[in-house]
């Protein structure tokens, strides 16, 4: 490969263009693959449902676009643009944040088969890091047409609006797999300092928004006012000089996107965006030669320290940890022998990830108190149930992947284990909802003793949401083992899952209020008035946990029904 490829100034290696190309080719024929593979389980019996669920968001959100958006009035465009590129970079610095927080190290997001096959032939690490960037350019290219749906009411060439967006999306993936790499490649004291700045960073911007929302809302005014004015305060901060200034990259794309009329700028545009782009991809492979170097180095530094101090490396290894479950009760337990193990495997994990877990349930717990701030004592507690109930189905799957969502790798060795359906899942269950079920008091029990909404209505809601915790994290392995897929992986079908989910979830909180307000009349119609609250609180408590009873058992079902030569999705 000497004589295919150069060396450039920052020492990493381009392959020649022909292996560029063969690259391509293996993309192209895996993308064939995959199409028709998603094909046939579209075709499937098993996944008719899905099916169905995905054709007919696809219509409505077509539909919606044509007949309720086309009749809209159109944003500014100086608004647009704003919004675009200021938009870009508050999604960036999320991922920012997230990188920093999140210990696990991603090598440019390949799955195992390609570490094997590409990461170990004779390529460089440019031609890989190209190479990702070409296989996400379907998803980026489905996100855009959804996008474009939306906005295409504001612009006056909805073409150059599909080239601004797709060119803005493709550029934020790859920022994103920048900072992931330089994330990687931090030491533990660069990455404790890159912590405390983000936090600073997100106070500093948490705080501008709450300073913006207490301008725009007069004093007494409703809960969902507050919440409304929010939304205008992220757009506002999105249109900051400071936000405008970081969205430099962005500017170019943005402008392209809400052209008003052909210019001699406009091609001149189009040749600043192709720069950046390509540019960016520049900066990805020095970031990931960065992040080998300062791998390499930390590996030179423990074996030296090994040689010194004569210990093993698991002692010397930082993210090893010897703190470890006491099973010694749950073996007593005939019943119980099957669980601990895995009991004691999700404790590992968890003592592992507590910064991040806990980094997580943070601004979750402020947001769901931030009610509290006004006068109102029922609108605050019931915005507080509220948040609550979204930060639980919405934020803490997410945040607690510590159950069969991580473990699609592993699903051989956990099909191989001698542990029954339900005992598998509720070793892969228990502690994420014990996590979600501490956020959950926690956060009620502190709103409890501000408003003081009576003995009833907190014992109601701590244990409904505790059993809406359980029905949440059930359900979402259920789907994950019926419809199981990679951590990363991107593509229609993984938008459909996340829109479909999304509003599937949105549809169990409003079926559920929906049952509790008719349980309210009937208890009501029926009971006499000394036992209202008595026969309210016990059915609606009775009935939840009833249903989250029976989700456990469905993913048990599903977990027995697992067939690892049908449902394993390729690498």
């Amino acid at each position: 490969m000497s004589g295919a490829s150069h060396p450039t100034k920052f020492g990493a290696l381009w392959d020649a263009p022909h292996v560029h190309q063969e690259l391509l080719w293996l993309t192209n024929a895996r993308s064939q693959f995959r199409l028709r593979r998603t094909l046939a389980r579209i075709l499937s019996p098993r996944r008719i449902v899905a099916t169905l669920l995905a054709g007919v968001f696809l219509v409505a959100y077509v539909m919606y676009g044509v007949l309720v958006l086309s009749n809209r009035a159109p944003a500014s465009p100086d608004h647009l643009r704003a919004w675009l590129s200021g938009g870009m970079v508050l999604y960036a610095f999320y991922h920012a944040v997230r990188c920093v927080w999140t210990e696990t190290v991603v090598d440019l997001e390949m799955t195992p088969a390609e570490r094997l096959w590409l990461g170990g032939g004779p390529l460089h690490r440019s031609s890989l890091a190209t190479y990702r960037i070409t296989n996400i350019v379907s998803a980026t290219a489905i996100k855009t047409l959804l996008l474009t749906i939306v906005i295409a009411r504001d612009v006056q060439h909805v073409e150059l609006l599909i080239l601004g967006v797709f060119c803005s999306l493709l550029l934020l993936d790859t920022v994103r797999q920048i900072l992931v790499r330089v994330a990687s490649g931090l030491s533990d004291l660069n990455r404790r300092r890159a912590k405390v700045v983000s936090v600073v960073m997100a106070t500093a911007v948490a705080l501008q928004v709450i300073a913006k929302v207490t301008a725009m809302t007069p004093m007494g005014s409703p809960t969902w006012l507050y919440l409304i004015h929010m939304f205008y305060a992220v757009g506002e901060l999105a249109q900051s000089v400071v936000i405008q200034a970081v969205a430099f990259a962005w500017i170019p794309m943005a402008s392209l996107a809400v052209t008003t009329s052909y210019s001699v700028w406009t091609p001149i545009a189009m040749v600043c965006v192709a720069m950046t782009v390509l540019f960016a991809v520049r900066v990805l492979v020095w970031a990931d030669h960065g992040a080998l170097m300062q791998s390499q180095r930390q590996e030179q530094s423990l074996l030296r320290e090994l040689d010194r101090s004569g210990r093993n490396c698991a002692a010397t290894d930082p993210t090893q940890t010897h703190r470890s479950l006491d099973v010694d009760v749950l073996w007593g337990y005939p019943r119980l022998r099957t669980t601990a193990a895995l009991l004691a495997r999700q404790y590992r994990s968890v003592l592992r990830y507590r910064g991040t877990i806990l980094a997580s349930f943070v601004i979750p717990t402020l947001l769901c108190l931030s009610p509290l701030v006004t006068n109102q004592v029922i609108e605050q507690w019931f915005y507080v149930v509220s948040g609550v109930a979204l930060c639980t189905m919405l934020l803490a799957p997410p945040a607690l992947r510590l159950d069969f969502r991580r473990d699609l790798l592993r699903m051989q060795l956990l099909k191989s284990l001698p542990v029954k359906p339900l005992s598998m899942v509720l070793g892969q269950l228990t502690l994420p909802i014990f996590i979600t079920w501490i956020f959950q008091c926690v956060t009620l029990a502190i709103a409890a003793c501000v408003v003081q909404p009576g003995w009833s209505q907190w014992l109601m809601w701590t244990l409904l949401m505790a059993a809406f915790a359980v029905f949440t994290f059930a359900v979402e392995n259920a789907l994950f083992l019926v419809y199981p897929h990679h951590a990363h992986q991107q593509g229609l079908g993984m938008m459909l899952r996340a829109k479909l989910t999304f509003l599937g979830k949105a549809g169990v909180i409003a079926a559920s209020l929906a049952m509790l307000v008719l349980w309210s009349a009937v208890c009501k119609s029926i009971l006499p008035d000394g036992l209202h609250a008595i026969g309210f609180v016990s059915g609606a408590i009775a009935a939840s946990w009833c249903i989250a009873a029976m989700s456990v058992l469905a993913t048990a079902i599903c977990w027995r029904r697992f067939d690892l030569s049908f449902d394993l999705p390729p690498q």
